[in-house]
C-alpha cells in the first residue's frame, strides 16, 4: 500500500465519519461566505467555504466548516467551530490568544449570518483524523468556558473600580 492510498483512506474515512456522526439532525446554513485564510509560510492562503452546518443533538452550540483547500491533497478541510463571542472586538480577540496558542486553535472573526451585519468570535479546530474528535469537542468547550470565565472576571474587575 502506497502513501497515496493512506492519505485517500484517512479522507474517505474522515468525510464518512462526518456523515455519520455529526451530520445527522444538522441544519445546513446557506449563505454566501467570505473564505478564511491562514498564513502559510509568510504568505496568505485562502480557504473557500463550501458548506456551514449547524449541528444538533450532542453537539449544540458547535458548527462544521467544510472548505476546499487550496491544495491538491487533501480536496476538502473540516473545521470545528464553536462561538466564543457573538459580538468580536479587539479586546476579546486579545484574552483569547494565549489560549488558541496554546492548544494549536485557529480564532477568525466571522458573520455567520451575513444578512444581521454581527461579526462573531470563533475558535476552530482542524478535524484530520476520527481518532481526536472527542478532545476537540472537550478542548473547544474548555475554551468558551474559560473564555467567559475571564469575561466575567474583567467585568467584575470594572465594577469594582
Amino acid at each position: 500500500m502506497t502513501s497515496k492510498n493512506v492519505i485517500s483512506n484517512d479522507e474517505k474515512s474522515l468525510k464518512s465519519y462526518i456523515k455519520r456522526e455529526l451530520l445527522t439532525g444538522a441544519k445546513r446554513l446557506k449563505n454566501k461566505y467570505p473564505p478564511i485564510s491562514e498564513n502559510i509560510k509568510g504568505v496568505p492562503k485562502s480557504l473557500k467555504i463550501k458548506k456551514i452546518y449547524e449541528l444538533k443533538e450532542n453537539h449544540k452550540n458547535f458548527y462544521l466548516i467544510n472548505t476546499k483547500n487550496y491544495s491538491k491533497k487533501p480536496r476538502h478541510r473540516y473545521f470545528l467551530a464553536i462561538m466564543l463571542a457573538s459580538q468580536s472586538s479587539d479586546l476579546l480577540v486579545s484574552l483569547a490568544k494565549g489560549f488558541s496558542k496554546e492548544h494549536n486553535l485557529k480564532l477568525i472573526q466571522f458573520s455567520i449570518y451575513p444578512q444581521h451585519f454581527r461579526v462573531s468570535l470563533f475558535s476552530l479546530k482542524e478535524l484530520s483524523s476520527t481518532d481526536n474528535f472527542p478532545e476537540s469537542i472537550n478542548l473547544l468547550i474548555e475554551f468558551r468556558n474559560k473564555h467567559r470565565k475571564e469575561l466575567e472576571n474583567l467585568k467584575n474587575l470594572i465594577k469594582n473600580v
